[in-house]
């Protein structure tokens, strides 16, 4: 096999001749309409259905669709109510379909592509030409269900090249406008993302991932394109498949994301498989305390030795399958990669995990502990905060012993108590990494009854003001509505200082 050799999927309507060895391989997608029959929407009849698993094109690429089925059908159709992964598309519409501040209209017009339609061999948009509509089931992923993997349908490795994307109309108007789940983009920093994964023979995550930006929110301005874009994928390496994956911003936590979970793809290159040393693979990394992570990896049978990098930074070299990366930063994520050298000089892809350090340091515990409002059924207390050498997170409120609440804030309002009845209440810091503080305590008593009337006291002098913790205070100084233990002579009473 020729190192030269460039596979290409064009998605285009060129039809494949006369190819030598040395030629560029262009697989037509146009060529194979015929095997993915359209309806009236200009979308793959068989896109609701699970029959079909995978849309395959030729001897090299075969894209998932629905590749596993959750549920969703129509006992009395037979049909599905949804569908994920690829679908074969030449719609070409661009319309605006959540005008109206709602996605109500989306689902019927899910097949379009901002660009207007696929390209053409000259990398020409033209109406009517295929492309990928993908669906990213986010719901159902995990490492043995990919909604938008594309394997290698000859079960060699292979470098990719480039990919040519493009934003779908319903993702790319719900950024410009709400459309009932997504919101605008009209925050710096806010982003809508496609990330290209590359996958090893055991179908792990293999090299590290290529992050494409479809839309971004920077310096007040929003950078969104309704075009074809080509990117590059040669960092990925040599691998088995790839997979997408998509983030954004505006999401929901674990509802998702808001933006929707669509994009177009125009079309993919690879180079053709060589014999070359393999990548480590099978990277695992453990952080072993503040500073040091320790990686270790499968055996690679032609290397003489492994350069490991951090940050792609050269750090060192090794001939054992494990290392410990030291010198880190504390609760700091990084990147770490494993090379293979052969005896000869030859060197593979890189090997890639990710991992962050432990933060093991405690936070302070909070201080000033104090009543600030108590009642027959709430009492309510303020703090001041704890400190950390990351950030503190939360702090965690205990009644009695018993875990009661966890408020971002210096103060915290309990309610639901007995009347006349006394609590213990303990507070601690919790940091950004769930490190938990000592505790600091106060007892305070509800009250039994709320008094209806207050006395008034015009000799001062005659009085002592407490307040509910047992420190002395000034008459005149105290606020207003605020319940207050007065000392009398012989006679303690709890009282609203009105």
């Amino acid at each position: 096999m020729r190192k030269s050799l460039i596979l290409f999927i064009l998605l285009f309507p060129a039809l494949i001749a006369g190819i030598s060895a040395t030629d560029t391989i262009r697989l037509a997608m146009q060529a194979s309409l015929k095997n993915f029959p359209q309806d009236t929407d200009g979308k793959w009849i068989y896109t609701y259905s699970d029959y079909y698993p995978s849309l395959d094109f030729g001897d090299y690429f075969s894209f998932a669709h629905m590749k596993h089925y959750i549920g969703g059908g129509n006992p009395s159709t037979d049909e599905m109510s949804y569908w994920d992964g690829f679908t074969i598309c030449t719609n070409g519409d661009n319309t605006d379909y959540g005008y109206s501040g709602s996605s109500a209209f989306w689902p019927e017009h899910q097949w379009g592509c901002m660009a207007g339609g696929g390209l053409n061999a000259a990398g020409k948009v033209v109406k009517g030409a295929p492309y990928l509509v993908a669906y990213w089931g986010y719901n159902y992923e995990d490492e043995s269900m990919r909604s938008l993997q594309v394997d290698f349908a000859d079960g060699e490795t292979h470098r990719p090249v480039g990919i040519w994307v493009c934003n779908h109309p319903w993702a790319y108007y719900g950024i410009i406008h709400d459309d009932g789940f997504a919101h605008s983009f009209a925050d710096n920093g806010a982003e809508f993302n496609l990330i290209v994964h590359g996958l090893d023979e055991e179908g792990k995550e293999a090299g590290m991932p290529i992050v494409i930006h479809l839309a971004t929110y920077r310096n007040n301005k929003l950078d969104i394109s309704p075009d074809w874009k080509y990117v590059k994928l040669s960092s990925l390496g040599q691998v088995n498949g790839i997979y997408f994956t998509m983030e954004s911003s505006d999401n929901a936590g674990a509802l998702g994301m808001n933006t929707a979970a669509f994009f177009c793809l125009g079309g993919m290159e690879i180079l053709e498989h060589v014999d070359e040393i393999p990548r480590p693979a099978g990277l695992e990394a453990e952080p072993i305390d503040e500073n040091s992570v320790k990686v270790k990896w499968s055996k690679v049978y032609d290397a003489a030795y492994y350069r490991l990098y951090v940050d792609s930074v050269l750090v060192d070299s090794t001939k054992t399958t494990n290392y410990t990366f030291t010198g880190l930063k504390t609760y700091t994520s990084y990147r770490f990669f494993a090379q293979a050298v052969s005896a000869f000089g030859e060197s593979s892809d890189w090997g890639y995990v990710a991992a962050r350090t432990k933060d093991l340091t405690p936070p302070t515990p909070p201080t000033n502990l104090k009543v600030v409002e108590v009642g027959m059924y709430k009492i309510v207390l303020s703090w001041d905060a704890g400190t950390d050498n990351i950030a503190v997170g939360k702090y965690t409120i205990y009644v009695n012993g018993k875990k009661y609440s966890r408020p971002k804030y210096t103060t915290a309002s309990i309610t639901g108590l007995d009347a006349g009845t006394t609590y213990q209440i303990e507070v601690e810091t919790l940091d950004s990494s769930g490190n938990a503080s000592e505790r600091v305590s106060i007892t305070v008593s509800t009250l039994s009854t709320m008094p209806t009337d207050v006395e008034e006291t015009t000799a001062h002098d005659k009085q002592t003001v407490y307040t509910l913790n047992g420190q002395p205070v000034s008459h005149d100084a105290v606020p207003a509505g605020q319940v207050y233990i007065i000392q009398s002579g012989k006679q303690t009473t709890k009282q609203i200082i009105r």
